[in-house]
């Protein structure tokens, strides 16, 4: 399964989000759920730092993805690309229950920047 880990501040901005492990639905190389996920989350930080040029810190590794939004989390642009990229892990998620899951947490008083 594939776990999408958003973490939110007080202000119900996304500071980071997390995506690991491998959704099982079909063999590697062949696995819709895997490719779905990974084209909407690759297409938000290609958002974020190819459109908007932002220097944003990514982390990747096979089946880990971690970003840290930083300084931008309260950007209106940013803001909108992320919750775009919620909106099309969730519809996804729907459709695949058993091989997707997104975990949101809101931090009260603590700081992800």
């Amino acid at each position: 399964m594939v776990l999408i880990d958003i973490k939110r501040n007080q202000e119900g901005q996304i500071v980071e989000f997390r995506a690991q492990g491998h959704a099982g639905y079909a063999e590697a190389g062949n696995d819709i759920v895997c490719a779905a996920v990974s084209a909407i989350i690759q297409t938000a930080i290609f958002g974020l730092t190819d459109y908007l040029d932002l220097a944003i810190d990514v982390d990747s590794d096979d089946g880990l993805l971690t970003c840290h939004l930083g300084k931008y989390a309260s950007n209106r642009e940013v803001i909108t690309v992320l919750e775009t990229m919620i909106i099309g892990l969730q519809r996804t998620a729907e459709s695949y229950p058993d091989s997707l899951e997104l975990i949101e947490t809101q931090k009260g008083g603590e700081s992800y920047a």
